[in-house]
């Protein structure tokens, strides 16, 4: 088949079920197809009539209406090499992966069901107890609470045939709008944003996989049926990047770096990004693919179903030997491009899980053969230069016309230009560049899509709103990008300190989930582990931690410039004083208000910063107690997202510092507290030297929740007056010599011992008894401390920081 040929094959195989999605809003399909029987377009094939009448009005081409219409039954097809292809395809996408139910399901009633609740490494649950029922609302996708799973009965709409006229009217007038032939990846934005919640099959199988999902993966694999000349008609590709940590916190002189350092870690954090992006897009370009081959890039990690060819297979191993080599050359062995490839049968792609697991194997290895098949020199060469001329962050020479360092500089912008982008756009002759590393891709942030030669496209930043006319590809991205901004400004980590109540520090929340490698290749049920569900999957978990987790962090906000009114209904007022890189000083007031107005809601700003976000993970900085609350907003909304499913868990690691410690040092404090926390049984968080679950347990064990509300109502009996700063001082005394020798046991022969241990009950109760000045203060004191004292120190070292008076 020629490019033309394959290109049609790939938009037909991305709309080979887009008649589903018009037949169940009631609207009928081309009277054309009036007389065609079940012998015509197949068993189950009936939805092929409203996909080829899609194409027909808003997309004409005889050839992929063709292919539409008879993937059912490719022999009645004009082109049955081509319909046979899609057919095939559309069954190792999904066929395998469907789940007969006993009872025929109704189109009409019923959504999308979560696939987060199957998951299970329980055999006994997944088998013997059903999944509770979790269903999305039919609506478009964006960042917000109506991409979370509800119960059934919260749809509150048992006749689905309105919502799906409602959405499908939205999506075929965006489609109308699409040149002909379309660019593929617009098209494949605009199902992501209208099919997310739409199932792909319903009257037979369990509606669990998004209608997105499966065409993607469909297109994909017909992609490589298509053009493979195999027996193994699939190569599994998969990218890791490896040293991330060390090159965005990897600083020479800490103490010479610390200007504008917020920005510059945000900076190369996104640069990373784009550099896996820049990979990616250099294999695609290599090999003629389209967006869906590219089945995800997220967190340093991509993975591409490519066809299998000796051609591909060489180019490849080329691509990654010159990006490592120029690596090597650049970096000096910082980053390392682990690259693995797998050729695959069809059976392969059916179970796809299994196959993963053994590429991330074959990915693995690699990581431990760094550089192997680069030229490495072990003879000194290049220049001697004075320390003065490097670059105290990075190490770099600095230009010796300007005394600027050229990467910092680049990594700076980013920074800068992260928090006001509103569009990604990706082409040729762009700033953020990767020819030293011989990639041909170059990108740029701008809040505006301009008018450039040699732009390929265009993605909305955290929007699923995108132009769609034109040539141009068009689509969205996620994108973690809170940053406190005042105008243009980003402000420095001794900014956000300030906003920290009481002990002016930071806090760096390290998280990501548990047992992740597990979920993806043992998580499902056997049968049910191939390519869609394990795509839908990723989509999922890239939504939430790339795009939802903004929304988190926006429940946090501060306000600046508040006209008089909303001053004086404040309830609290942070002056900050600062001085910028030519001396010159700043001064800045800052306000909390519960509900400011309209024009004074618009100047707001939220106290985090997402240095990273994505796949699973997160590092997020902002003031030390706001990020103690954001890291259990985090858990909560992450249990609720997946359902509470007991096997889907988060960890975090919460460190807090002065913002004077170089943060790479904090940051490695929180990758330390976040180790602890999976090596003491997951599913916890560690901060104040304290491993904590996030939930109390039966065994009277305490957890963060219960803790947090403790500590907040001893900060405010102390700051009342209630108790004195003395009694909260005493608990901790009392504590350390009832439980300090537990250091070093194992977590759970501390709790246990924590909660068996009573030699301090008589001790506490003449000191409560001592400070409290009413029979009833004393009863409320005992309900409040009592219960939680072997976990007393979360709440002490909380009201401690919160209270304390600093210099300034």
């Amino acid at each position: 088949m020629d490019e033309t040929e394959i290109r049609g094959l790939v938009i037909a195989a991305l709309l080979h079920d887009i008649g589903k999605f018009m037949q169940r809003t009631g609207v009928p399909h081309d009277p054309r197809y009036d007389r065609l029987t079940g012998e015509d377009y197949g068993q189950h094939g009936a939805h092929a009539k409203w996909g080829a009448s899609f194409v027909s009005s808003c997309l004409p081409d005889p050839y992929i209406e063709d292919l539409i219409l008879y993937h059912h039954n490719p022999p009645r097809s004009s082109h049955p090499v081509q319909a046979k292809i899609i057919q095939d395809a559309d069954h190792l996408s999904s066929a395998m992966d469907r789940r007969t139910r006993e009872s025929k399901g109704k189109v009409a009633e019923e959504p999308l069901e979560s696939i987060f609740p199957s998951i299970s490494f329980t055999r006994e649950r997944s088998e013997k107890t059903p999944p509770p029922e979790r269903v999305y609302p039919l609506k478009p996708l964006s960042i917000s609470r109506d991409a979370f799973p509800v119960s059934r009965r919260e749809i509150d709409l048992w006749k689905l045939t309105p919502a799906y006229r409602t959405l499908w009217e939205d999506f075929a007038s965006s489609c109308n709008r699409l040149d002909n032939p379309p660019p593929i990846g617009t098209l494949l934005a605009l199902l992501k944003k209208y099919t997310s919640a739409i199932p792909s099959a319903v009257y037979v199988n369990r509606p669990d996989i998004p209608l997105y999902d499966h065409a993607k993966t469909t297109a994909a694999i017909a992609h490589c049926l298509a053009a493979s000349t195999e027996e193994n008609p699939f190569l599994l590709i998969q990218g890791d990047l490896s040293g991330i940590q060390n090159f965005i916190y990897g600083i020479v002189t800490p103490e010479d770096a610390r200007k504008r350092m917020a920005k510059r870690l945000r900076g190369r954090s996104y640069w990373l990004s784009l550099l896996m992006d820049a990979v990616a897009q250099e294999i695609s370009r290599e090999f003629g693919l389209f967006e869906p081959s590219v089945l995800w890039n997220t967190g340093g990690n991509f993975a591409i179903l490519a066809p299998n060819t000796p051609t591909n297979r060489d180019s490849v191993e080329t691509i990654a030997r010159r990006v490592n080599q120029r690596l090597l050359e650049r970096y000096g062995g910082r980053l390392f491009l682990a690259v693995g490839m797998l050729t695959c049968s069809r059976s392969e792609i059916e179970s796809f899980s299994d196959t993963l697991e053994r590429l991330s194997h074959k990915t693995g290895i690699a990581k431990t053969q760094k550089f192997i098949d680069c030229e490495i020199s072990f003879e000194p060469r290049g220049e001697n230069w004075p320390i003065e001329g490097c670059c105290p962050s990075c190490g770099e020479r600095l230009e010796p016309e300007t005394g600027r360092c050229q990467v910092c500089d680049l990594h700076e912008r980013i920074g800068q230009k992260i928090a006001r982008a509103r569009y990604q756009v990706r082409g040729s002759g762009l700033p953020i560049a990767f020819e030293d590393l011989g990639l041909r891709t170059s990108y740029d942030l701008t809040p505006d899509i301009p008018a450039t030669r040699g732009l390929t496209a265009a993605l909305s930043i955290n929007s699923t709103d995108f132009p769609i006319e034109g040539d141009l590809t068009h689509g969205f991205i996620f994108l973690g990008n809170t940053v406190p901004t005042v105008g243009d400004r980003v402000l420095s980590f001794g900014e956000m300190a300030r906003f920290a109540r009481g002990s002016q520090r930071l806090g760096v929340i390290k998280a990501d989930v548990d047992n992740l490698g597990r979920i993806f290749a043992f998580g499902l049920p056997e049968e049910q582990r191939t390519i869609s569900r394990i795509h839908t999957l990723s989509t999922k978990l890239e939504f939430f931690f790339s795009g939802y987790l903004n929304s988190i962090c926006r429940e946090f906000l501060l306000y600046h410039d508040l006209c008089a009114g909303c001053r004086e209904r404040a309830t609290r007022k942070i002056s900050v004083t600062t001085t910028d890189d030519e001396g010159i000083e700043r001064k800045e007031t800052y306000y909390e208000i519960e509900r400011p107005c309209d024009e004074c809601a618009r100047k707001s700003l939220s106290p985090f910063y997402i240095t990273y976000s994505g796949g699973d993970d997160l590092l997020i900085i902002g003031p030390w107690d706001a990020a103690i609350l954001l890291a259990g907003r985090i858990n909560d909304e992450f249990r609720r997202f997946t359902c509470n499913n007991p096997d889907i868990t988060l960890s975090a690691g919460v460190a807090v510092a002065t913002p004077r410690l170089p943060v790479g040092r904090a940051v490695a404090k929180a990758d330390r507290l976040l180790e602890r926390a999976k090596e003491s049984g997951k599913n916890r968080i560690v901060l104040f030297d304290e491993c904590l679950i996030w939930d109390d347990t039966g065994y009277a064990e305490r957890g963060y929740n219960t803790l947090i509300t403790t500590a907040r109502e001893i900060e405010q009996a102390t700051s009342s007056k209630k108790i004195s700063k003395s009694f909260v001082y005493t608990l901790l005394v009392l504590w350390n010599q009832t439980f300090d020798d537990l250091k070093s046991c194992s977590i759970e022969e501390e709790t246990k011992e924590r909660i068996r241990r009573k030699r301090f009950v008589p001790y506490l109760k003449y000191v409560m008894k001592r400070h409290a000045k009413t029979r009833d203060d004393l009863e409320s004191l005992e309900r409040l401390v009592q219960p939680v004292f072997p976990w007393i120190r979360f709440p002490v070292y909380w009201t401690s920081l919160r209270l304390r008076e600093e210099r300034r």
